[in-house]
C-alpha cells in the first residue's frame, strides 16, 4: 500500500531551487534572497523606462509581516508579485491577495485557478476520489494493453515532445514554458524531469512530463495522438505517474492552470482525476513612482473620520 509524504507542503515550481537553477543556466537573473521574512526566488529584469523590475511568482508570504516597504527593501523600482493565495483559496488566514492590497499594491491581473491532486492515502483512496467517468476511461485504457514507461527526460531542447507541443500551442493558442528552460531543469537535476509515455504496437501515442521539486511534482507538457485519445492513454499515464511519483516521496501533483471556460475538456480531465480547484491570488504591483500616492491612501484608510459636528456639538450617527 502506497503511503506518500502528502504532509509536505505544496511547493510552487516557481519557488523551487530547481526552477531558480534552470533560469540561471539559460542566462536569466534569478536569485534566492530574503523577502518579507522568508526566502524567495526573485527574477530580475531591467526594463527601459521602468528601471529594475523584480518578479516573484507564488512566494510564501508571512501574514504577520508588513509588506509596505518590500519593493524598497529589494532595491527595485517596480515589484510584481503573482500571489499564491486568495480569499477563496482554502487557507484559513493570511490570504496573500489581501496582504498585498493592505500594503498598497495594485492588482494588475485577476486570480487564476490551478488543479491540485493529492497523493495522500492508498490507490483505493485515489480511485474513490475520482469521478466515475474518469475511472471508466482508466479501465478502458487498461484493457487496451498499452505499454507505459517512466524515465528521466534528457536535457535536450530538441526532444520530440517539444516539437509535438509546439504544434499544439500553435493550433490551440496557448503558451507553455520554453523548451530551453525545461531542458535546463533536466540538465541541473537529471532525475527531476520525469517523462511518462504510452506506446501501442511499438509507437508512442501519448506522453506527460512532470518536474519533481521537494514533495511536489508539477505537470509541464502533455501530448496525445488520435490513437492515444481513442485509447484513453492520458488516463492510464496519469494513473501510472501517480503511483511512480508517490513511490519517490511526492505528495502532490500540481496539474497547472484549470479554466473550464477556455479549455473545458482539459479542466474536466484534471478535476475528474480527483484533483481539487485552488484559486491563486492574482498579479499585484508596486512602483517607486506611485509610492507617495499609496502612502497617502494608506494613511487615509488608517485614520478614522472626524465626528460630524453642528451648532450644538457632535451629532450622533444615525
Amino acid at each position: 500500500m502506497i503511503q506518500p509524504t502528502a504532509h509536505l507542503p505544496l511547493l510552487p515550481l516557481q519557488q523551487s531551487r530547481l526552477y531558480q537553477a534552470a533560469l540561471t543556466r539559460i542566462g536569466a537573473d534569478a536569485r534566492l534572497q530574503p523577502f518579507a521574512g522568508r526566502r524567495a526566488v526573485v527574477l530580475w529584469r531591467a526594463v527601459p523606462g521602468l528601471g529594475r523590475v523584480a518578479l516573484l511568482s507564488r512566494p510564501a508570504l508571512d501574514p504577520a509581516r508588513d509588506l509596505t516597504d518590500a519593493r524598497r527593501d529589494l532595491g527595485a523600482q517596480v515589484l510584481i508579485v503573482n500571489a499564491d493565495t486568495s480569499r477563496d483559496s482554502g487557507r484559513d488566514a493570511g490570504h496573500d491577495a489581501d496582504h498585498l492590497h493592505r500594503a498598497g499594491f495594485v492588482r494588475l491581473a485577476p486570480p487564476r485557478a490551478i488543479a491540485v491532486l493529492s497523493l495522500a492515502g492508498s490507490c483505493e483512496d485515489w480511485l474513490a476520489r475520482m469521478d466515475g467517468k474518469w475511472r471508466n476511461r482508466l479501465r478502458h485504457a487498461h484493457r487496451r494493453g498499452l505499454s507505459v514507461t517512466h524515465k528521466p527526460l534528457p536535457p535536450d531542447p530538441r526532444h520530440w515532445l517539444f516539437f509535438k507541443d509546439a504544434d499544439q500551442q500553435a493550433a490551440r493558442g496557448y503558451r507553455a514554458l520554453p523548451p530551453a528552460l525545461i531542458a535546463a531543469m533536466a540538465g541541473h537535476d537529471p532525475q527531476a524531469l520525469r517523462l511518462v509515455s504510452a506506446r501501442q504496437d511499438g509507437q508512442t501515442i501519448a506522453a506527460m512530463l512532470f518536474a519533481c521539486h521537494g514533495g511536489t511534482a508539477s505537470y509541464l507538457v502533455g501530448w496525445t495522438s488520435d490513437a492515444g485519445r481513442a485509447q484513453s492513454a492520458h488516463n492510464l499515464i496519469l494513473w501510472q505517474a501517480m503511483g511512480d511519483l508517490a513511490a519517490l516521496g511526492i505528495g502532490w501533483i500540481d496539474l497547472g492552470l484549470c479554466d473550464a471556460r477556455t479549455t473545458p475538456g482539459l479542466a474536466r480531465f484534471k478535476l475528474e482525476s480527483g484533483a481539487r480547484l485552488r484559486l491563486l491570488g492574482g498579479t499585484w504591483g508596486a512602483a517607486a513612482i506611485t509610492a507617495p500616492l499609496h502612502a497617502i491612501l494608506r494613511r487615509l484608510r488608517a485614520t478614522p473620520p472626524p465626528p460630524a459636528t453642528g451648532a450644538r456639538g457632535p451629532v450622533a450617527p444615525r
